[in-house]
């Protein structure tokens, strides 16, 4: 399956699915890395690799994955595709636990970012912002947060996102609720690494009306007219319910649009260095603050305050033992109030379900 993002294709191998190669075969592993190699030489930018946490099976319950022979294969694979293209992007779909994720970027010791996969989605972490979004509490979060800085190898890139292909939307679990989405937006493009969006979750793309996948995959809706732009003919699958208004024509001249919300974060992360590709630091107030997610983000000398209000009131987040002299405003929503210093630290008061990144100098 071709995919194109910011200009860049790669392609998605579904080797999880039938039929189930049997990679304990040399033959199998030497034509898996042909073709991988064969994609590359044709311009290929890297490999989407599909539940990767099954490759090889060597017996029931735990021998069904993650298995030191699939991590074998992977290093194997990643060595082929560093040798026939070191700028190209693998980025695996182990949906699994923090503890299991890690060990799939492999050792750090020789190969800068892992000698398997150089990203890998990041299952729990998409989970706990979706349901802190919804339910207004971000202690999920920042547990995750937390978890990958003691389990993840150091140097190593996040994949985060919001959902994907196989999940209800992040748009249909959350309600088409304006605010949470927003909200949701903001959240994933203040995190580390680099951020995936599964296209529609832009302009607030809801499920079709049933469960199957089909109803998770319908036609992207650029504009409001039957086949929502997706075709002049019938679309393959019917497109979702409120396309008269989650679509890009009507949202793309709209300045308070869930689709300009995307677009003004990215401009923002593109052109903030802490954000593109700085570390994280979470910080925790004096006294507990559960709707409150709150961290520093820093790369070389430039450092940002990041904070998001989960809670459906207004919150003076904080204090926090900031070693800053001011805070300037980079992006922050309508009613939010610029951090200010007292004995205890910085604090940053914000509106329900809003966001503030302020550079710190």
């Amino acid at each position: 399956m071709w995919h194109q993002k910011n200009g860049a294709f790669y392609y998605g191998l579904f080797w999880g699915g039938m039929p189930d190669l049997n990679f304990r075969t040399l033959a199998v592993r030497a034509e898996m890395e042909r073709l991988a190699a064969m994609w590359l030489k044709r311009g290929l930018d890297g490999f989407r690799l599909d539940a990767t946490r099954h490759l090889v099976e060597t017996g029931p319950e735990a021998g069904l994955n993650d298995t030191p022979e699939t991590h074998a294969f992977l290093r194997e694979f990643s060595a082929t595709v560093r040798r026939e293209r070191p700028e190209a992007v693998l980025v695996g779909e182990n949906w699994t636990s923090t503890a299991a994720i890690a060990k799939y970027y492999g050792s750090v010791s020789q190969i800068e970012g892992g000698d398997e996969l150089p990203l890998n989605f990041n299952f729990p972490l998409a989970d706990a912002i979706v349901k802190g979004a919804g339910a207004g509490d971000a202690t999920g979060i920042t547990s995750i947060l937390t978890e990958m800085a003691s389990l993840y190898p150091a140097g190593v890139i996040d994949a985060p996102f919001l959902t994907n292909h196989d999940m209800p939307r992040v748009a249909t679990q959350l309600g088409t609720d304006a605010a949470k989405l927003r909200l949701a937006a903001a959240i994933l493009l203040t995190l580390p690494g680099a951020p995936f969006l599964y296209y529609g979750e832009e302009v607030g793309l809801q499920n079709g009306p049933g469960g199957e996948d089909e109803h998770k995959r319908t036609p992207m809706p650029w504009d409001a007219t039957p086949a929502g732009g997706f075709s002049t003919g019938k679309p393959w699958f019917p497109p979702a319910p409120g396309g008269d208004h989650a679509n890009v024509d009507a949202q793309k001249g709209d300045p308070g649009s869930l689709l300009s919300r995307y677009r003004d974060l990215i401009r923002v992360r593109r052109s903030t260095e802490a954000l593109r590709q700085g570390g994280i630091e979470v910080l925790a107030p004096a006294s507990p603050q559960p709707a409150v997610l709150a961290f520093v983000r820093r790369s070389g000398a430039e450092s940002v305050l990041v904070v998001h209000n989960l809670g459906g009131e207004a919150v003076t987040a904080g204090p926090w033992p900031l070693k800053t002299a001011s805070c300037e405003r980079v992006f922050a929503d309508a009613g939010a109030g610029d951090p200010a210093r007292s004995d205890a630290g910085w604090s940053a008061s914000l509106p329900p379900r809003g966001s503030g990144i302020w550079r710190c100098r």
